[in-house]
C-alpha cells in the first residue's frame, strides 16, 4: 500500500502543473454547466436576483413550523367544498383569470399583444421562481401526498410558484388599469389563498411568494426592453377602451375573502 502511494505521489509531484490546469478545466467546465443550465429568459437576468436579500428565510424554528402547521391544518378544515373546486380550478392559471377583477372583456381575443408580452413575462417568471426554489429547498406541507397525478410531481414549497405569478400580475395589471387596483389585489390575495386552501402550501409559502412576485415585477420595470414592449401594452389597452366606452366596467360578482389569519396580512416588506 504504501509503495502505491509513494508511486501515486511521484507522478503528482512529476505532473502538478498538468494537474493542476486540469482541475482548473474541470472547474470551468462545471462552472459553464451550471450557467447554460439556466433557460434563457426575456427580460430577466437570473444570475443578478437578489434572491436571499429579498426573501426571508422560510421557517426553521419550531415555534414558527407550528404555527405555519396550524394555519394550514385551519385554513383545511374550515373550506367548504364550493372553495375547493374553485381552488382546483383556478390551478392552472392565467393572467386572464385577472377578467373576473377587471372585466369580461379582459380577455386574449381582445388584447392579442398583451396575451404575447404576458406570456414572455410568465416564462422568466416559471425560471426565476425555480431559482429560489432550488436555494430554500424548502419541503412541500404533509398534504401535498393528497394530490394525484402531474399536481403530485416533486418541488420544492418556498416561495409559492402559483402566488409568485398571481402578485407579479397583480403589480402590472395596476399599472394598466389603476381604477381596478382594489379588486385587482383582491383577486391576487385569493389566488394565493387558494394555494393554502388545497393543502399545497404552507401559508408562509405564499408570503414569500407575495413579496417574490412584487419584486420580480419591479425588475421587469427596470428592463428597458420590457419598457419599450409595456408602452405598446398601454396603447394598446388605451386604443380598445377608445372603441369600446363601456368596456372594462362590468364585474362578476366578487368571491369570498381569503381567511383573516391569513399570513397574507403581514405588512409586505417591499
Amino acid at each position: 500500500m504504501r509503495k502505491k502511494l509513494s508511486i501515486l505521489y511521484r507522478f503528482l509531484a512529476s505532473h502538478r502543473r498538468d494537474c493542476a490546469f486540469l482541475f482548473l478545466l474541470l472547474l470551468t467546465l462545471i462552472s459553464l454547466q451550471r450557467v447554460s443550465s439556466i433557460p434563457k429568459t426575456n427580460f430577466l437576468n437570473i444570475r443578478a436576483l437578489n434572491v436571499t436579500e429579498v426573501l426571508p428565510e422560510p421557517p426553521h424554528d419550531t415555534s414558527s413550523k407550528e404555527k405555519d402547521i396550524f394555519f394550514l391544518k385551519e385554513a383545511m378544515s374550515t373550506r367548504t367544498k364550493q372553495q375547493v373546486v374553485r381552488a382546483e380550478e383556478a390551478s392552472t392559471d392565467s393572467v386572464f383569470d385577472f377578467e373576473k377583477a377587471i372585466g369580461s372583456d379582459f380577455n386574449e381575443k381582445n388584447l392579442p399583444e398583451t396575451a404575447a408580452l404576458f406570456k414572455k413575462v410568465t416564462r422568466d417568471a416559471k425560471v426565476a421562481i425555480v431559482a429560489a426554489k432550488d436555494i430554500f429547498q424548502r419541503k412541500r406541507p404533509f398534504t401535498w401526498r393528497d394530490a394525484n397525478g402531474a399536481l403530485a410531481k416533486n418541488g420544492y414549497a418556498y416561495p409559492s410558484g402559483h402566488t409568485t405569478r398571481a402578485f407579479l400580475w397583480e403589480t402590472l395589471l395596476v399599472d394598466l388599469f389603476p381604477d381596478k387596483a382594489g379588486e385587482i389585489k383582491q383577486e391576487a390575495r385569493q389566488k394565493a389563498w387558494n394555494r393554502v386552501l388545497l393543502g399545497r402550501h404552507y401559508p408562509d409559502d405564499v408570503y414569500g411568494g407575495e413579496i417574490y412576485g412584487r419584486y420580480l415585477a419591479q425588475e421587469f420595470f427596470k428592463n428597458p426592453r420590457f419598457q419599450e414592449e409595456w408602452k405598446k401594452i398601454h396603447e394598446e389597452v388605451d386604443d380598445f377602451k377608445k372603441k369600446n366606452p363601456t368596456a372594462f366596467v362590468e364585474l362578476p360578482p366578487s368571491a369570498p375573502s381569503p381567511a383573516s389569519t391569513s399570513v397574507l396580512d403581514k405588512a409586505p416588506s417591499l
